[in-house]
């Protein structure tokens, strides 16, 4: 054999085997400190099996989730994979920002488990382009303490818009008889639009109501949300079992109330339970879901869909660390030591939730959770945070302030 020939070998076989040898790096972006873990976990697991997959992440601040990856898909240069807010992926899987996989996902094991309605946030056209990673789910608090005080079953929490008025209404006592009521059966929410979607949505859909149809036409103007938005109103106005003051309260308003023995049942969600557990010890306290009147309970759905950019040149590696993101081991080693929730409903009953039963609770309230859908979810916000306070604030009629917001909507979605 010449020389020449053995050097050609040579050189060939080092190229083949540098190609081999390659390792994938896949760029992950997210808003979670979690996961880290959950990346940490899935590269140890790659060594361990000697496969040359590694993933890289990058901590994305939510105030820059869409302009950086707006800005990285011009470029051509975005991640191979984007854990980002849910509410954002219709529009972006609108412009081709994301994969199809619908075809993988469907195989997936724990397929079945995904919450319906917040799966279908990561679709379009009966396709998937994402999958519901990180939870947070809209619910109801009660004190059971002051339940027992007023004379209530502490175990029973309101399970109707009218059950909600009755035990509100014993539920706020002047306890000193100075004609200024000292705590409150119930608050509504302020904040904004989006703390108005978060926990007022949830009343719509338990009364029927819808914010879109099946084809994203607008479908808030109808009488299902006229009467949410009236029963809200109400419950300040006329039932008075909520401070007029509570229309503008935010997150801290309506925690430190609840956690100071002023207020009975509040608004909230999981991100509540941590710090009740600690600020509130010998509190004892529920999750139920958000009363309803002729529909069925609901939750607002927020959180995070974990997918595929279009730009991935690693698909199938991305589809392992999705795979791994979504087992048990990352799940419950990430999320639930600090009481995330996990997305799986079978799931929770691990070492970490089994014996705190509002956590447990959640498995249900997931089954429930709902997001709507829009491609212009931000743009909507104005016109729905207008149109709402002002209801409650008693300076417009339901009728008209959903008329108006539904127009307005409209014009949006037809820009």
């Amino acid at each position: 054999m010449s020389r020449k020939l053995l050097v050609l070998i040579l050189v060939v076989t080092l190229a083949f085997s540098g190609i081999l040898m390659a390792k994938t790096t896949l760029v992950l972006w997210d808003q979670l400190a979690a996961t880290e873990d959950i990346v940490k976990m899935f590269n140890e697991k790659m060594k361990a099996e000697g496969k040359d997959i590694e993933v890289k992440l990058e901590l994305i601040p939510y105030d820059q989730m869409v302009p950086k990856f707006m800005a990285a898909l011009s470029a051509g240069i975005a991640p191979d994979l984007y854990g980002m807010d849910l509410v954002q992926f219709p529009f972006f899987i609108s412009i081709g920002a994301f994969t199809d996989i619908t075809e993988w996902a469907k195989e997936l094991p724990f397929f079945d488990e995904l919450t319906k309605g917040m799966l279908e946030i990561g679709m379009k056209d009966d396709k998937i382009y994402g999958l519901p990673y990180q939870i947070d789910l809209s619910t109801m608090l009660w004190n059971k303490d002051l339940f027992e005080e007023a004379g209530l079953d502490p175990e029973q929490p309101p399970q109707t818009w009218y059950e909600l008025v009755e035990m509100g209404q014993k539920l706020t006592v002047d306890k000193d008889g100075d004609g200024i009521i000292d705590q409150w059966g119930f608050n509504l929410t302020g904040g904004g639009a989006g703390a108005y979607m978060f926990w007022f949505m949830p009343f719509v859909w338990g009364n029927g109501g819808r914010m879109f149809d099946d084809e994203g036409n607008v479908a808030l103007d109808s009488y299902e949300t006229v009467q949410a938005l009236q029963f809200w109103a109400d419950l300040v106005h006329k039932y008075k079992i909520a401070p007029v003051s509570s229309v503008q309260y935010g997150s801290g308003d309506r925690y430190n109330a609840f956690v100071s023995g002023k207020l009975a049942m509040f608004l909230g969600g999981n991100f509540n339970i941590t710090s009740l557990l600690q600020d509130a010890p010998d509190m004892e306290f529920g999750v139920a879901m958000i009363p309803k009147n002729r529909g069925e309970f609901a939750s607002f759905g927020g959180g995070s869909l974990l997918g595929i950019t279009s730009q991935s040149k690693n698909v199938e590696a991305a589809k392992e660390f999705m795979e791994f993101a979504f087992s048990e081991e990352a799940q419950v080693g990430a999320f639930a030591p600090s009481l995330q929730l996990v997305a799986r409903p079978s799931l929770y009953d691990n070492e970490y939730y089994k014996d705190i039963p509002q956590m447990l609770r959640f498995a249900d309230v997931l089954g429930i959770a709902q997001t709507p859908y829009s491609v212009k979810y931000n743009e909507i916000y104005d016109p729905v945070g207008y149109y709402f306070e002002s209801v409650f604030l008693g300076q417009m009629d339901a009728e008209t302030a959903i008329r108006e917001c539904a127009k307005e909507i409209e014009k949006i979605l037809a820009e």
